[in-house]
């Protein structure tokens, strides 16, 4: 099993240092089990990004290079020091155009963005800069089924192995659609998001071995993020035995709550609390509505999370419907130096026609920042917008009232869903 192996390589920011790190990188990957197309992809990322940095300045330094192998994705996680990558540039990625000269002059590492699957950048405390480039691995689409008929008992919560996962997976798209998140369309992908050990789920099975039901999630710190539960029988109790399988999966494990930002109709009554409605719109105009929910799984010790003016009331609103111990802190800026050019990351559905916006490093220019990322994803026809706010960093909490001005509003807040609470804020369509 080479998931979670890695390979490490330090290397000086110079340009004639080029061949090592995209042989190193294509050779892993070919070493991890990857295919051509993969190996070439994220060896091109690797060498756009090292390209660039070593053509900014002489003295830029050493990078700290490693790619780990982490089951359905390969990640080159790559450390430098701050001063060797001018941050202005990542802002040209919301809006490349083949007539902006200076586009074009940066179009190396604007490709290295857009040949991977995610893109992170971090800003590290020790003075140096911290970019993720992750490519997740190509699997064969499920082919599109009917739905056949299933008995109304004899179903009983199951060990997921790798058949009954796949058999999982094309269930959920013949029965929920295009509803259901973009990796049920990859049976094999799902087999391997489990192996991985960054997702968890129970099945439903009859002793013929057919798929009745199924319950995932994704670990995240004190967190779980929850899809279903998915229900293809109509057995009384189903999607109950499937919720309380998972709770007991969960129980003593140390992660604080479980979320469900879209949770299946069949959500049992009783078992989780409403965090705030979503509306999504897709192909074809249609409007979907769903809340929302949380469960409470361990004792919430409280923390402290910061609040700017503009959010402290919907914040204190939100924090005592849920009955939850926190710290308002004020995070306003005050004038301290920042950097000039602010970075924000999207992450893209476009099966869903959505989007959402993070940032990556606040910036004196976070207002006109934004609006061009808007005004880019608009002529992308995503209609889906989403501003996720991370209360545990004070930085990104300042940079509330230009996300406000840009039309967001809140709507609900995320219990341990980054390095503090995470405070989903959306964009009205029109906006």
């Amino acid at each position: 099993m080479k998931q979670k192996q890695s390979v490490e390589l330090h290397i000086p920011l110079q340009e004639e240092m080029l061949p090592v790190i995209v042989s190193c990188t294509e050779n892993t990957a070919q070493a991890f089990g990857f295919g051509k197309e993969e190996q070439l992809s994220l060896s091109l990322a690797t060498e756009e990004l090292f390209a660039f940095l070593s053509g900014q300045r002489e003295d830029a330094g050493e990078m700290h290079f490693c790619c780990r192998h982490g089951g359905y994705y390969l990640e080159a996680s790559c450390l430098f020091p701050r001063r060797a990558l001018p941050t202005k540039v990542f802002n040209r990625t919301a809006s490349m155009s083949l007539d902006d000269d200076a586009a074009l002059a940066e179009m190396g590492l604007l490709l290295a963005a857009r040949t991977v699957d995610h893109f992170c950048l971090e800003m590290l405390s020790d003075n140096r800069m911290g970019l993720q480039l992750r490519l997740e691995k190509r699997y064969p689409q499920a082919a599109p089924e009917e739905f056949e008929e299933l008995p109304s008992l004899g179903f009983a919560l199951a060990e997921p192995e790798r058949e009954a996962l796949k058999q999982f997976s094309r269930r959920v798209l013949a029965v929920y659609g295009d509803s259901a998140p973009e990796f049920f369309h990859y049976p094999g992908k799902l087999v391997d998001m489990l192996a991985s050990g960054e997702y968890g789920a129970v099945l439903m099975q009859d002793s013929k071995g057919q798929v009745g039901g199924g319950f995932l999630w994704q670990y995240g710190g004190k967190m779980v993020e929850a899809f279903g539960p998915y229900v293809f029988s109509e057995q009384a109790g189903l999607a109950v035995t499937l919720v309380e399988g998972a709770l007991n999966k969960l129980a003593r494990s140390g992660i604080v709550c479980m979320t469900m930002r879209q949770p299946t109709a069949q959500a049992p009554a009783g078992y989780f609390e409403p965090l705030g409605e979503v509306v999504l719109a897709s192909v074809g105009g249609v409007v979907r509505r769903h809340t929302a929910l949380y469960r409470q799984l361990e004792e919430d010790n409280g923390m402290s999370v910061f609040a700017h003016p503009m959010i402290e009331a919907f914040l204190r609103q939100q924090y005592e419907l849920l009955a939850l111990p926190r710290k308002l802190q004020p995070a306003i800026y005050e004038g301290e130096e920042q950097l000039a050019d602010s970075i924000l990351s999207t992450r893209l559905d476009r099966r869903k026609l959505t989007a959402f916006l993070a940032v990556l490093a606040p910036g004196a220019d976070m207002k006109e920042n934004l609006a061009m990322h808007v005004t880019a994803l608009r002529n992308e026809n995503i209609k889906n917008i989403f501003f996720e706010l991370d209360l545990g960093k004070a930085a990104e909490v300042e940079a509330a009232p230009a996300i406000l001005a840009a039309g967001f509003t809140p709507q609900f807040i995320l219990p341990w869903g980054g390095r503090g609470d995470l405070l989903l804020l959306t964009l009205p369509e029109e906006a």
